[in-house]
């Protein structure tokens, strides 16, 4: 129906309608639409000048976060006099100060070299699996397993048991058939020595048999270092009786289950030693017993038996590098330590030695370094002095560059007065730790112009630092480290400088309140716009439809006319004759 109207229209007058009503339309629409789109662009404007300030104070917050601590100003280098003795790099704890060093001996790991083999592969212990035992510092160390007994087998072992003591197996190219050398290291220091025995675990255990004769007298006999009384008349088999028990109460059996005693009640002793170690098939001697009042006779029925190859690894060990102990003299004092690194001689100082020069004095020096210091310092005047400009050119003048979202768009903005007004007034204002001679920021050289741009003097702040370096850092982080945003101790310039930046940056300060109010009014103009579009729709289908009443009026009074004249007409032809 909509469609045959406006198709009609115009077919009485010849006016186009359906123009008509557009335009009279978009006469009350466009400059209405143009008007809240300027709000729109305002706010959003605003919305893009108040995230650009938020990141300029985002970088004075940050370089104000590098002098907060006072950890921040505790930055030392170290010097020495002969680089090619010892290097020294210090912490935050260092203090300054002069410091004398002798090296007399570097800490050295031992180094064994053990065996020679044709190859790695070379069949230890014709081939069966054996054990070594390391012992470090005196303390032997848990029994260490060979399943491969070849010389590279040996060095997996070890290194897998992770005891304290590494292996590798080298190929010294002597230019002999047996080039191949087991080498041990083990830790640095004097608690680092250590020593290697081997065990084959085919060895045949060493069996004596003890014959006793009976007690002539009553007394006191010894057996294998173990004393117990005999009485007159007992026979040897009372006397081999007594010995047993005293024997298996003993330590010669207790704990060790290698070690066991047979009573042969007959007056005879059978004592098995079974292997532990290549030494152990002589640990003890039963020659010992009291033969004015009992006699003993030793027979060795059987003998242990070394594997050849295995006792080759503990013989044939030669230390070509001894363990030591570092020792140095620090200002006087004798110092011994397992390392060659000392992190415990001067505070905060950290010393790699790395030759040795009795009788040569090294000089150390620890000095404040204040470069870190004032590159941050300089740093923050240069984030302040950023964000001062980035506010001029938000609160200045609008560009005509369509790009530029930026400048002006915050012009006139009281907020950002304010801002500007409360960072000049926090730099020059006392702080709240001064000390001694410095009370605020201009004593180490600050000073702000009359357009808000800071700068410092680099030779007030050297001296500062130099002769009242205490009292400057007491001054910006009240000497403290960390400290708490809602805390109530006092928190010096750059504490202070912190906690009001966090109150306009905050996801709920000053600036982001004033950014969601910006947004908030861009959607309360969203809205009018689609209201608008509503009321306009709504008024063009209102003229659309009188225009094409009227057009239809005209029409009909047009055949009217036309009727009229054709009437008109033959009546007059008529009258004339025509």
């Amino acid at each position: 129906m909509a469609t045959d109207i406006i198709g009609a229209l115009g077919a009485g007058s010849g006016v186009n309608v359906k123009a008509l009503a557009t335009s009279l339309v978009d006469a009350e629409k466009v400059p209405r639409e143009a008007a809240i789109n300027t709000k729109i662009d305002d706010q959003s404007r605003k919305v893009s000048g108040y995230a650009a300030l938020m990141l300029s104070l985002q970088d004075v917050k940050t370089a104000f976060q590098k002098l907060n601590d006072k950890t921040d100003f505790s930055s030392a280098q170290a010097s020495v006099s002969d680089a090619t003795i010892l290097s020294a790099y210090t912490s935050s704890t260092a203090e300054p100060g002069r410091h004398s060093i002798e090296v007399k001996q570097l800490a050295a790991v031992q180094r064994t070299g053990m065996g020679s083999f044709a190859t790695s592969t070379t069949a230890l212990n014709s081939g069966s699996a054996l054990s070594v035992r390391l012992t470090i510092n005196s303390v032997a160390q848990t029994s260490i397993s060979v399943a491969t007994a070849t010389p590279q087998g040996v060095v997996d072992a070890i290194n897998a048991a992770d005891q304290g003591v590494t292996a590798q197996l080298l190929d010294t190219g002597d230019g002999t058939s047996t080039p191949y050398r087991i080498v041990l290291s083990g830790p640095m220091g004097e608690d680092g020595v250590f020593s290697l025995s081997a065990d084959d675990e085919t060895g045949t255990a060493k069996v004596d048999t003890l014959t006793f004769g009976g007690a002539t007298a009553a007394g006191t006999i010894t057996v294998g270092g173990v004393e117990l009384e005999v009485a007159a008349g007992d026979s040897a088999a009372e006397v081999a009786t007594k010995v047993a028990a005293a024997l298996t109460a003993d330590d010669f059996l207790t704990g060790n289950t290698n070690r066991s005693v047979v009573d042969n009640a007959d007056g005879t002793l059978t004592l098995n030693w079974a292997k532990i170690e290549d030494g152990d098939a002589t640990a003890a001697s039963f020659a010992d017993t009291d033969t004015t009042s009992v006699s003993m006779t030793s027979a060795t029925a059987t003998a242990y038996v070394a594997g050849s190859a295995v006792s080759t690894l503990a013989l044939d060990a030669s230390n070509f590098q001894e363990a030591a102990n570092a020792t140095v003299d620090v200002n006087g004092l004798t110092l011994s330590r397992s390392t060659n690194v000392l992190d415990d001689a001067i505070t905060g100082v950290y010393i790699d030695l790395l030759s040795v020069a009795v009788g040569t004095n090294v000089e150390l020096r620890v000095t404040r370094d204040t470069t870190t210091i004032t590159d941050n310092i300089n740093n923050l005047v240069s984030a302040y002095n950023l964000a001062i400009a980035d506010i001029a050119t938000l609160t200045g003048a609008r560009s005509e560059d369509e790009a530029d979202v930026y400048s002006g768009s915050l012009k006139g903005d009281s907020t950002v007065s304010l801002i500007k007004s409360q960072l000049r007034s926090m730099l020059l204002s006392d702080s709240t730790t001064a000390s001694g001679t410095m009370t605020a920021f201009r004593d180490v050289g600050l000073d702000i112009d009359r357009y808000g741009v800071m700068s410092i003097n680099a030779t007030t702040l050297s001296t500062a630092l130099t002769n009242n370096f205490d009292d400057v850092v007491a001054m910006f982080s009240a000497d403290t480290n960390s400290q708490t945003e809602v805390g109530t101790a006092s928190r010096g310039i750059a504490g202070d400088a912190i906690v009001l930046i966090n109150d306009l940056i905050d996801s709920r300060g000053t600036i982001a309140s004033q950014s969601a109010n910006a947004t908030s009014r861009i959607s309360t103009f969203e809205d009018q716009i689609a209201a608008l579009e509503t009321r306009m729709a709504s008024l063009l289908a209102r003229y659309t439809k009188q225009f094409a009443a009227m057009e239809s009026m005209v029409g009909q009074t047009n055949t009217m006319r036309e009727s009229l004249k054709s009437s008109f007409e033959g009546m007059m032809a008529m009258y004339t004759n025509k």
